[in-house]
């Protein structure tokens, strides 16, 4: 089967991938959106977002490529069964947002935020420290992300909580599922991290009833997607103190507005959209890996079910 496929993102992302596919598979012909010659031979489209009338335009479409780990943006349930959807799993992804949250965890559980705080006014104070085992950390989401950051996490000695729509098992973690599982959870949750996908049901899930549910003191990292925040009901837990510290990668508008609050708020750490950002080296290997699958009649890695759940 010699590949007929479209392309559509950044141009040196394009020609990086481009090359590593055709030295794969010689046969493929690469053509990168909206010049496509005859749109009705296309058999794939590698892209974040699908051009308007996708599937009036391309009538044989057979699989969609997601150009990174996440799927929402393709509004899933609007592909058609026929057509294959594919995450990017990629192993440089993982670390990335391995070491994201790890990082954003420490700045939290070691009081930078204080101590940054106590710079600017020149100040030489000590604040107990606690230990990994004395900090529970809650993820949102138990995806290939969420489970690799899960278990890093508790690895290193914290205490782990891990939420999902539906059952899942963990080693070292404690799972939590459905409505009155995530309640339970943010009541025994020190910090909150959400790495969810975006859907109906994660659309402002962190709101003012969520964040009331938590400890006093707890702070929350996103690096999910930003319509999962509330941005008032977050600012208005954060002023109030119920909420010790926020930080967040993802935001309902990119970039973030000049204007916004979260620039200015001392107690917020903004990055931006940096979590966990696709190589072109690495996830065009996985590329063509899968084209090669799909080739030889095997299942492709990050094959989305038909339940497209997280």
């Amino acid at each position: 089967m010699a590949f007929n496929l479209v392309y559509k993102g950044p141009q040196t992302r394009g020609e990086c991938w481009q090359e590593t596919v055709i030295n794969a598979l010689p046969d493929t012909k690469w053509h990168t959106w909206p010049h496509v010659p005859v749109p009705e031979q296309v058999d794939a489209i590698i892209a974040w977002t699908l051009p308007d009338n996708t599937f009036e335009t391309y009538p044989n479409l057979k699989a969609v490529f997601s150009v990174g780990a996440g799927v929402d943006q393709l509004q899933p349930d609007r592909i058609p069964d026929t057509i294959k959807l594919i995450r990017l799993i990629d192993p440089s992804l993982t670390l990335q947002m391995q070491t994201y949250v790890l990082s954003s965890v420490m700045m939290i559980h070691r009081d930078h935020f204080l101590y940054q705080s106590q710079k600017a006014q020149r100040c030489w104070q000590q604040h107990k420290v606690a230990l990994p085992h004395e900090c529970t950390v809650s993820i949102l989401g138990l995806g290939e992300l969420g489970k690799a950051v899960a278990s890093q996490l508790s690895s290193l000695g914290f205490r782990v909580n891990g939420w999902s729509r539906s059952a899942k098992q963990l080693d070292g973690v404690s799972t939590f599922h459905g409505q009155q599982g995530l309640s339970d959870m943010l009541a025994n949750t020190h910090i909150l991290v959400s790495l969810l996908p975006l859907t109906e049901e994660t659309k402002g899930l962190i709101n003012a009833d969520t964040l009331a549910t938590l400890p006093k003191g707890a702070s929350v990292i996103n690096a999910g997607r930003g319509e999962q925040i509330v941005d008032d009901d977050l600012l208005a837990a954060l002023d109030s103190g119920h909420i010790q510290y926020a930080i967040l990668d993802v935001f309902k508008h990119e970039p973030l507005a000049e204007s916004h609050p979260y620039w200015t708020h001392p107690r917020v750490h903004v990055t931006p959209h940096i979590a966990s950002i696709t190589r072109n080296d690495t996830a065009g290997q996985r590329l063509a890996e899968n084209l090669l699958r799909w080739q030889q009649g095997q299942p492709m890695i990050g094959e989305v079910n038909k339940q497209r759940g997280y």
